[in-house]
This record gives C-alpha cells, structure tokens and sequence, in this order.
C-alpha cells in the first residue's frame, strides 16, 4: 500500500495513524474513520498512516513509543504527535478533538 503513508498533505494539523498493516482489520477500520473525518476538514490536517512493517514508519513509531514512555497500541491515533486514541474512534469525539486542536 505504497500510496497510503499521506491520506492528505495539505494541512498544518498533523494526524496520524499507527497500523500493522492491511492485514490488521482493526487498523484498516481506524484508517477509514480518520479518513472519512477528515474530509470534514479540507486542508486543515496532514494525515498520516504509520505502517510499522515498513522501515522508515517503523523509526516513526519508536520514536512515538520514546517519547510517549511506552508501546502505541495498534490502532491508535496521534494528534500533533500526542496520544488521541487508542483503538477506532468514534467519528463525532475525533471531530471534536480535531476542532480542539486547531483552536490551539
């Protein structure tokens, strides 16, 4: 899934995702609801899939994991590079934790 590393790249807002990969169904439904918010908010967010079985998503990850002082679970979300959800979210909490976090 070469293509899925930037849902969007047109925002200040960065969003990402922690997956397994497409073989994860959780992480595949995680993906598809960060997805389909964030065509709420057109080129406001960056958002982000990152796939811990590729390299350079795997760097990303650890560094993630370092600074947060434990393992992300998979799927979780990350909002600015901290810990929105861990698992799916539900569409109207992440709209509102998005609309938080470009208030900011």
């Amino acid at each position: 899934m070469e293509g899925r590393a930037a849902i969007s790249s047109t925002g200040n807002l960065l969003v990402e995702v922690i997956s397994e990969g497409p073989h994860c169904v959780p992480c595949e439904y995680c993906i598809a609801a960060v997805e389909h918010v964030a065509a709420d908010f057109p080129g406001r967010l960056e958002v982000r899939v990152v796939e811990t079985k590729r390299e350079a998503d795997a760097e990303r990850y650890l560094e993630l994991c370092r600074s947060h002082g434990k393992n992300l679970p998979m799927p979780s979300v990350l909002i600015q590079g901290r810990l929105a959800f861990q698992g799916i979210p539900e569409a109207g909490e992440l709209r509102e934790r998005l609309n938080a976090a470009l208030d900011e």
